[in-house]
């Protein structure tokens, strides 16, 4: 499989990224972004063929995250920069085991890539899908399902760029004013251990 997964440096790349996103994501076309936030973009056989991001987790974490680490809040705190959330996961093109061959991709660089850019170990990447959704690409690559967002209140007054399409989202919509809006929660630790650090031994021998 001829494969390449390249971080989006310029901004022509970061645009097609967005558009991927934007004329494409089945439950969140948006390239709102709230944190930190990497840009991959895929291509197959020389052909862009979908984007990935990396990103900065959400608040309250849900207990389900909590409960996987043995952390409360405030310890997770601690940590929160060390767990990254798959903020966007687009393919354009129906290929044949890509998607869990570009999980496996990710989780072999992105440990490197978190620290290059933002000087964290990054532990563990965090996803939330649609309830309805089976997350089988997901499961393909061994992430594990932990369990369930705790759902949206009668009267939200929070707003997430994640899963809100528009500032009409901030107050009750139908559908989502029952506390039922759940996502479901998968998460993988299996990162490539290896980080190189740049250092300045041997600089003034």
């Amino acid at each position: 499989m001829s494969l390449k997964i390249n971080i989006a440096t310029s901004d022509g790349d970061k645009k097609i990224c967005d558009q991927i996103v934007i004329d494409n994501h089945s439950y969140v076309a948006s390239a709102k972004t709230v944190g930190r936030v990497i840009k991959y973009i895929i291509y197959y056989e020389n052909d862009v063929v979908g984007t990935f991001w990396l990103g900065s987790g959400f608040k309250p974490t849900p207990k389900s995250i909590l409960n996987y680490f043995n952390k409360s809040q405030s310890q997770f705190d601690d940590m929160f920069n060390s767990v990254a959330d798959n903020k966007r996961f687009c393919l354009i093109k129906s290929i044949p085991n890509l998607g869990s061959q570009l999980l496996k991709g990710i989780r072999n660089r992105a440990k490197q890539d978190w620290y290059d850019k933002y000087d964290d170990d990054l532990q563990a990447i965090v996803t939330t899908i649609g309830a309805d959704k089976k997350g089988s690409v997901y499961l393909a690559d061994n992430w594990e399902f932990i369990g369930q967002t705790a759902g949206l209140p009668k009267e939200r007054k929070s707003f997430s760029f994640k899963w809100d399409q528009g500032k009409e989202h901030l107050k009750t919509e139908t559908g989502w004013v029952d506390g039922k809006d759940r996502k479901r929660i998968f998460i993988t630790t299996k990162l490539k251990d290896k980080i190189s650090r740049s250092t300045l031994d041997g600089f003034f021998k």
